[in-house]
């Protein structure tokens, strides 16, 4: 028998379990009915007595909040002497599902579930109430767009007790900021989660990825991340720039809820995310005044000719283009892969040591290969990329 088999049908608050949903951190989920109105809720029991003081917590947090992007905690009781916390149930998906089902999300739906958690975290922080654990499974999707977010576990509020030794970080590694590595925590913490949120929404990958922890945690301190828009070209400029401002590894630097929230709000005025837009150094004219520029053209030539003034330039006044004497050396970086790497370059030569240094001239786009595990992919360092080139090996 399951440690979850014995509660199966007991009343808690007034409600019966009657289907377990999975175990967390500290406790066990419960699909739960009331008998007698109906109502559907979500308990949660705490297996691990040894959190017993952040269940509490959790709890004390939960219960001082209410906004209509976070599940409401309904009552904490307890069954067996064991704590449990009865809270809103909430259909549809979690963010993850939507994102393993759909790849990535548009500009529109991305847009969507961020204002929806910016608006919540905005909330919380102004009760003085940092969550510390966003991430798309803590992140509900309802059919009709709207998004609750869940789990309160490791919440710190304004009363909050010091629960965690002095020096350790609590929370889950691809979701957490730089400082809370050494312990500290603050506010912007959440904010540069929901960048990471936003990437991965946008995406389809976490900007940071590692074989170890200890390496993740390295390149989530350095900052280093490949640019949204070369796994997504379509993302809007407002949701690049909230990446940007989100992933800043000084919280000094880094937006705040509120400013994120101005951000998303000035999206519908300054795009429209549905439509291709073309890249800002082509500039597009009318057929027809290309049609008028070539026949002037023609005519002026025509005209030269008849006259017998088109005459050959004398081959000593004939200039030639000399190439530049001075290359560009771009350094290359492989975010999510640390090791058995190459890089091969056009003419066939192998680099297999790292940091890859390459050479082009100026405004040359230039082709690589990456060679990783047995696996090859081929990537193009843009003419307007100086001195630096990112890439995700897709694994």
């Amino acid at each position: 028998m399951s440690p979850s088999q014995p509660f199966l049908n007991r009343i808690v608050a007034g409600y019966r379990l009657t289907t377990y949903i999975g175990a967390g951190g500290m406790g066990e989920v419960f699909k739960a009915v009331n008998p007698e109105t109906g109502n559907l809720a979500a308990v949660k029991l705490l297996y691990r007595p040894e959190f017993a003081a952040r269940f509490r917590n959790e709890a004390s947090v939960h219960a001082s909040i209410s906004h209509l992007n976070i599940a409401t905690l309904y009552d904490s009781t307890l069954i067996d002497n064991r704590p449990a916390l009865v809270m809103e149930w909430v259909d549809g998906e979690s963010l993850d599902e939507l994102i393993r089902r759909k790849g990535r999300l548009s500009n529109t739906e991305a847009c969507r579930i961020l204002e929806q958690m910016v608006s919540a975290i905005t909330y919380l922080h102004r009760n003085g109430i940092v969550h510390r654990d966003l991430k798309p499974s803590n992140v509900r999707v309802q059919p009709d767009g709207q998004i609750k977010l869940l789990d309160f576990g490791i919440a710190k509020g304004q009363h909050t007790p010091q629960l965690t030794q002095i020096g350790f970080a609590v929370g889950t590694t691809e979701f957490m900021a730089p400082e809370q590595f050494t312990g500290r925590v603050e506010a912007k913490s959440d904010c540069w989660a929901l960048g990471i949120l936003l990437y991965e929404m946008t995406t389809g990958h976490l900007p940071f990825e590692a074989a170890s922890p200890l390496l993740l945690r390295q390149q989530i301190t350095r900052g280093h991340f490949t640019s949204p828009r070369l796994l997504n070209p379509d993302i809007s400029p407002v949701l690049l720039s909230v990446i940007q401002d989100c992933l800043q590894t000084n919280p000094a630097k880094r937006a705040t809820a509120v400013e994120i929230g101005q951000q998303l709000r000035t999206a519908e005025y300054t795009e429209a995310p549905t439509e291709r837009k073309q890249p800002l150094h082509l500039k597009s004219y009318p057929t027809t005044n290309w049609l008028a520029w070539l026949l002037a053209i023609l005519i002026i030539i025509g005209i030269s000719v008849l006259n017998g003034s088109w005459k050959k330039i004398p081959k000593q006044e004939e200039t030639s283009v000399s190439l530049p004497d001075q290359y560009e050396q771009i350094q290359v970086e492989v975010l999510n892969a640390d090791y058995d790497l190459e890089l091969v370059m056009p003419d066939g030569t192998v680099q297999d040591k790292e940091p890859f240094r390459v050479r082009r001239l100026p405004g040359e786009a230039l082709p690589i290969t990456i060679r990783h595990g047995g696996t090859e992919q081929q990537y193009v360092i843009a003419p307007e990329v100086r001195e630096l080139y990112q890439c995700y090996f897709d694994r």
